[in-house]
């Protein structure tokens, strides 16, 4: 009930048009009240009956002042019709500025809020407009707990009120007034996380340091910044550059492991380290095929790794297209990477041998754009032990061509026709597009990764040729929403299809069995993890146990109604 008001307030309060609907209706509910009572009191004060039709059309006419052919001589009938006459004149003179009057309708437009319309618990407050932001609210709509935007812009405001009226609150106030935080309830929050620029945010956290025990998370443009902002206040400095570097990395690196952030919850399931115990850890790992493999030119029945080695294969990349239930007949090119889930032992025997090559068969890689998305990719390349020629139109203490990533002379004098990888990683959309094209033209059978910075540009990017597209706000916002949702769910993976690979424990007795799960939620069970047994694509008869964790994929709505099961 309370959920349904705040969608209710939201839409009053972010929509002009809503709010002109409302007046319209609460005028023709005026003129059905007054055609009610007149049609009982005429017939009683001035003895003469009237139908329906005659009591609508004598309101109708009084309202608008234009006088009717009945007549009133009693009293009551007179102060009657004065009420209804004085209620039209106030109605039709804000009605006809309404219609008529483009400036009255700009004083009607809706502003955003500057309060919530209730208070605010264990709740999480977003600072800041853009991309980002708008991606954090999309990650956080698994979890039930409310999400409040903070805009110190009015205009920024209110587009994001409009924008995102079902899913947050949207209040707008300054930065520096300690009443926009005391309306966003923000000593009852959980996380504070904020999107601006280092100076803004490091004057932000200092400000609301001291009125809240909520953990607070930077997003910076640059993680040099990282110990003034920790200093400051923020537990958490995250760089969405430096995490988009290293997935772009990951999606050409053949057996992923090592360096991880520990205190992202999840990032450790989608690597495999050597000290670990492999019999009691399920993982998700990214594997791209390459040309030299056994695999290529088998269909995934054929490679048979589940009967092989226990491994499933939920989802596949295919020349720059996401598949998420991959068919036994779809056959395995150099455009083929595999998403393999199982134990973390299997997948290293797999690995090694289905898909290993010998390093010095697979070639280097260039990486177009040395900024920090490209420096992070480059960092996890070599770590990995494949070497790289960076061009960049500054000099850096690296294997570097230095010049335009768009001149073909240049991309030549890097090897592009040798190489094996092209990680397109320039702080310009523009510019990423046309790379793409001319290392896909230069070298027809490279691997392309290349990192967008809006939305539309990542179709684009595809046209032009790029195996997988990063859009950095949107792996910002996923891994922040890795650690809000924490206490919910550990999500180990965003998937492009919308859907999610999740992790959840179950901390309550239960005798409800996989597939009552399934049919209830509509989730993709993918294993079972508990301390007796661990199980990869288990059966629907399997019953589920207090403390086993189990990790599932699906869809927004249908993780939301998995997590409600437990």
């Amino acid at each position: 009930m309370k959920d349904r008001k705040s969608v209710i307030w939201r839409i009053i309060h972010t929509s002009a048009w809503m709010r002109v609907l409302i007046y319209f209706i609460l005028f023709a509910l005026l003129i059905l009240i007054y055609t009610i009572i007149f049609h009982r009191l005429y017939p009683q004060l001035e003895g003469t009956p009237v139908d329906w039709s005659q009591s609508f059309l004598f309101v109708i006419q009084t309202i608008t002042t234009t006088g009717s052919l009945l007549t009133i001589h009693s009293d009551t009938m007179i102060l009657f019709s004065s009420v209804m006459m004085l209620s039209g004149v106030i109605m039709i003179f804000m009605v006809i500025p309404l219609i008529l009057t483009p400036y009255l309708v700009a004083m009607l437009r809706s502003g955003p809020a500057r309060r919530t319309p209730h208070a605010l618990f264990h709740h999480t407050v977003i600072i800041g407009n853009g991309e980002l932001s708008r991606a954090l609210v999309e990650s956080l709509s698994l979890s039930d707990k409310e999400v409040l935007l903070v805009e110190e812009d009015e205009t920024a405001a209110r587009e994001l009120a409009l924008k995102h009226w079902r899913r947050a609150f949207v209040i707008w106030g300054d930065y520096d007034d300690p009443q926009t935080w005391e309306q966003a309830w923000i000593r009852n929050a959980d996380f504070v996380i904020v999107c601006e620029n280092e100076r803004t945010t490091a004057s932000i956290i200092l400000g609301i340091r001291g009125l809240t025990s909520a953990r607070i998370i930077s997003i910076v443009d640059k993680i040099s910044f990282d110990r003034y902002l920790r200093y400051a206040g923020a537990e958490y400095v995250l760089s969405p550059k430096q995490v988009t570097g290293r997935i772009l990395a990951r999606h050409a690196i053949l057996n992923p492991g090592g360096d991880t952030e520990p205190a992202i919850p999840g990032l450790d399931r989608l690597t495999i380290n050597s000290d670990e115990f492999p019999e009691k850890n399920l993982r998700l790992i990214h594997i791209p095929v390459m040309p030299e493999s056994k695999a290529v030119g088998k269909r995934l029945g054929e490679l048979n790794l589940y009967g092989q080695y226990g491994l499933l294969i939920p989802f596949i990349w295919k020349a720059g297209r996401f598949v998420s239930r991959p068919e036994p007949s779809e056959v395995i090119d150099i455009t083929t990477s595999f998403f393999l889930f199982g134990r973390a032992d299997a997948i290293r025997r797999a690995v090694h041998e289905e898909l290993e090559v010998d390093k010095e068969r697979i070639g280097h890689a260039v990486i177009a754009g040395f900024g920090d998305v490209g420096c992070a990719a480059y960092t996890e390349m070599v770590a990995s032990g494949i070497s790289c020629v960076v061009v960049d139109s500054k000099k850096y203490d690296v294997n570097e061509v230095v010049g335009n990533a768009e001149d073909e002379e240049i991309l030549r004098e890097a090897r592009i026709g040798e190489a094996r990888f092209c990680i397109v990683a320039l702080n310009d959309d523009d510019v990423n597009i046309f790379t793409t094209l001319m290392a896909r033209n230069l070298s027809p059978d490279i691997r392309i990764l290349a990192r967008a910075n809006e939305p539309a540009s990542v179709e684009k990017l595809y046209r032009a040729g790029a195996d997988y597209v990063a859009l950095l706000p949107r792996i910002g916002g996923q891994t922040v929403g890795r650690i809000v949702l924490a206490e919910t769910v550990t999500v180990l993976i965003d998937l492009p299809d919308g859907e999610m690979v999740v992790l959840k424990q179950i901390r309550h007795p239960t005798d409800q069995t996989v597939g009552s799960v399934m049919g209830k939620s509509g989730v993709r069970f993918l294993g079972i993890e508990a301390p007796d047994r661990v199980m990869v694509s288990p059966p629907g008869t399997e019953i589920l146990h207090e403390g086993d964790s189990v990790i599932v994929a699906g869809g927004t709505e249908q993780l939301k109604k998995f997590i409600r099961l437990f």
